[in-house]
């Protein structure tokens, strides 16, 4: 059996920046597990020209060209990532394949969806509702509006026609009854291979000092509106440095920076700076699905701060350490009062345990091998 995955985030990227990238790669290695790699052929449509020379094997790169005025383009034929060109191509090469069942990473792409032969059998991964992520982002940047018609159109076409919908949580999964009346065949939640490193130091309480906060998050709408209010409301109230990494982070250095406000940006490893970090913060409010980065958060036991929409699907009730914050006072008093209370812990044992528990790739194979194994759960 041949399955083909259609992927419009950077997986070609190394190390991944971006947490759709660590999801969209998660993704590839569960249907690997399920139908054998060797029977896996990922199609990669990317913006970047220097990322199609790293395509190899069984992965097929396809360029984008996103300047403005070809997302303009695109639009008014009602595509959102690519060009009906590069559509075509992409649905030429599936067919040459013969391929038996396509899987998608999100519901942008309806009308590829739409022209695919009625016997390829469709698996979509939501990675969030785009009905609600177009909505916050003309909230923001009301220029966008031009983008919702074909955020609109596309989303529906791509429930339509997919057999077998996996949804990131109960609030997608309503949300996709309540606009498309339409249950997700499986909920399954962000989740990521264990990669942390442990320090035997972590265990030991740090001497009292500033404290030590940490941003971790790629500069994209929500992320910048986050971390721009976090910055401007929070910050100049509490005693504590911040330090910002995350991919193009650094383009908004000079607007950003502060005398306890350290923008690193771009980097090729977390690992350091989630060890020299006290807690992280992640004040989050607006877009759908859930946030990658909070796995990662919970993978290093670190002390958070995070708005209500960082923490959506993950299951953090209970744990001492993770605080709820959706407004700036709540934040300051929040990290006030952690702070006050030094010495502190920096690695909380229990955080770590519920990431093991709860949002490690490795105990969700069998769970979705199940799924697709299983015929009768394929819609006709």
């Amino acid at each position: 059996m041949k399955v083909a995955y259609i992927t419009t985030f950077d997986i070609l990227e190394s190390p991944p920046h971006e947490g759709g990238v660590v999801w969209s790669k998660r993704n590839v290695f569960l249907i690997e597990q399920v139908f054998g790699k060797e029977n896996v052929h990922i199609c990669a449509i990317t913006k970047h020209k220097e990322l199609l020379s790293k395509a190899s094997g069984n992965t097929v790169a396809f360029f984008s060209d996103r300047r403005k005025i070809n997302i303009l383009k695109n639009c008014l034929s009602n595509r959102l990532q690519y060009n009906k060109n590069v559509e075509s191509m992409v649905l030429e090469h599936i067919k040459s394949l013969q391929c038996d069942i396509v899987c998608l990473d999100m519901s942008r792409m309806g009308f590829l969806q739409k022209r695919l032969p009625k016997e390829i059998k469709q698996i979509l991964f939501l990675c969030d509702i785009e009905r609600d992520y177009i909505r916050d982002l003309v909230r923001i940047n009301p220029s966008r509006f031009i983008l919702k018609r074909a955020f609109d159109i596309n989303e529906n076409l791509s429930v339509k026609h997919s057999n077998i919908i996996i949804a990131l949580n109960k609030r997608d999964a309503d949300k996709l009854l309540g606009y498309y009346n339409r249950n997700p065949d499986l909920i399954l939640p962000i989740t990521m291979d264990d990669t942390y490193v442990e320090y035997d130091r972590e265990e030991k309480p740090h001497p009292a000092s500033k404290l030590k906060l940490l941003f971790v998050g790629a500069l994209f709408p929500p992320n910048e509106h986050g971390l721009t209010w976090f910055i401007n409301e929070v910050i100049p109230r509490i005693d504590a440095e911040l330090v910002v990494v995350g991919k193009d982070f650094e383009k908004l250095r000079s607007k950003l920076q502060r005398s306890n406000v350290s923008i690193i940006g771009t980097v090729d490893g977390l690992s350091q700076y989630y060890h020299n970090a006290d807690a992280v913060v992640a004040p989050i409010f607006l877009g759908a699905g859930m946030k990658v980065k909070t796995a990662g958060n919970l993978m290093y036991g670190k002390p958070m701060f995070a708005t209500d929409e960082a923490l959506e699907g993950y299951e953090v009730e209970g744990q001492k350490n993770v605080f709820r914050c959706n407004s700036s006072d709540e934040f300051i008093s929040a990290i006030n009062s952690f702070a006050a209370n030094s010495p502190y812990i920096k690695f909380d044992a229990d955080i770590r345990s519920l990431f093991l528990e709860k949002y490690k790739t490795a105990r969700y194979i069998p769970i979705v091998r199940d799924l697709l194994l299983n015929t009768s759960t394929m819609r006709k």
